[in-house]
């Protein structure tokens, strides 16, 4: 078959948008079509050379959409299911999983890594020559062929072109909340960076019920957006004192925060975050920095007890989260809606990209 999609043929060049042939699902895997899908940082930073990728590549990994065809072996699936692709495979075999943390399945790696199925070869192609597609999902196309763990059903009350944020952005700031830290009632929280996942979050931290949430951008309209959604206060961190400064003023009895977010995946923005603890306060990383860089950290914060932890995925468990998340959304305890700054055709992907690198909008999504 057919499909359109948005690929990239070599890093820091636009996307194009073009025809590719899709073969069909083979062992354990599933024929998708994406309804919508959300435009992630973590696509920006492998279009920009940040992540590594391989080229030909159809990008996009946070996407939702209904189910065309399974192949041989997929029994919990079948055709019209509304599903959420998710970021992390989940194979239930590997010593991750085994050990309660499919957010590190071993597949992962290889979906990631590879950008091809679990067998090696690729469902796209052009002319003959193998497409890449981002995380074995590539949800910058039409459709697509994904492996059956990638995938996790949604009831069909769950608007896709919303809930469709799940599958990354979302999974990744609320759970680094509710999973990672497991906020405490009553805590002091700082936020750096009010995107998608920022904004995420934000708003785990206030489900949990944080007391306190400050959010740190320097784009008043993130500030403002990021209040709407449960900060309590907004910290520009180019205004006097800097972030750090600013934030254990905020704080209860000035001696910092509980739990400092990093969701920017800047190594000045995650040295910062150690810098805001109270003592004993824990530092959750949640951004993906460039991974040649070095992080600093003063060694006296160690004697007052202060952690630093990574999220990654925010600690999910991807069948148990995935649906918890969307009914949070559906009793309006989570809010999504709020979170799309603009629904937008696959055509215009290029200029969503040009948004983002100027720090514009929380999250655009493609609408198919």
């Amino acid at each position: 078959m057919k499909t359109k999609a948005a690929v990239m043929f070599e890093a820091k060049q636009p996307l194009e948008i073009e025809e590719f042939d899709l073969e069909g699902p083979k062992q354990g895997e599933v024929l998708i079509r994406y309804t919508a899908s959300g435009i992630c940082h973590s696509d920006y930073s492998i279009l920009h050379g940040v992540m590594g990728g391989r080229s030909p590549m159809i990008l996009g990994h946070e996407g939702a959409g209904i189910v065309q065809e399974v192949g041989p072996g997929v029994t919990d699936l079948k055709e019209g299911d509304h599903v959420i692709a998710v970021l992390t495979p989940t194979c239930g075999e590997c010593v991750m999983c085994l050990e309660d943390k499919p957010y590190m399945c071993s597949q992962m790696a290889r979906l990631m890594g590879g950008c091809r199925m679990l067998d090696g070869t690729t469902r796209f192609s052009k002319n003959g020559k193998p497409v890449f597609h981002m995380a074995a999902l590539g949800t910058f196309s039409e459709y697509s062929v994904v492996q059956a763990g990638s995938l996790v059903k949604v009831g069909h009350n769950a608007p896709l072109e919303t809930v469709c944020l799940v599958g990354c952005g979302v999974t990744t700031g609320v759970g680094a909340a509710v999973n990672t830290a497991s906020v405490h009632k009553g805590a002091s929280v700082a936020v750096i960076g009010c995107g998608g996942v920022g904004l995420s979050i934000i708003q785990g931290a206030r489900i949990n019920g944080a007391s306190m949430i400050i959010a740190v951008d320097p784009v008043p309209e993130k500030r403002e957006l990021a209040m709407s959604l449960g900060a309590t206060h907004g910290v520009d961190p180019f205004a006097e004192g800097g972030p750090i400064k600013q934030v254990k003023a905020m704080s209860p009895n000035k001696l910092g925060v509980d739990y400092a977010f990093e969701a920017l995946g800047r190594v000045d923005t995650t040295e910062q975050t150690w810098g805001m603890l109270r003592p004993a306060g824990r530092a959750i990383i949640v951004g993906m920095t460039n991974q040649s860089e070095k992080i600093k950290l003063s060694a006296a914060g160690l004697f007052g007890e202060k952690r630093i932890k990574g999220s990654g995925y925010g600690s999910a468990l991807p069948k148990r989260d995935i649906p918890r998340f969307v009914d949070w959304y559906l009793s309006g305890e989570l809010k999504l809606d709020e979170m799309i700054t603009k629904k937008i055709k696959l055509e215009d992907v290029n200029q969503a990209f040009d948004e983002m690198g100027r720090g514009e909008g929380a999250r655009s999504v493609i609408v198919f």
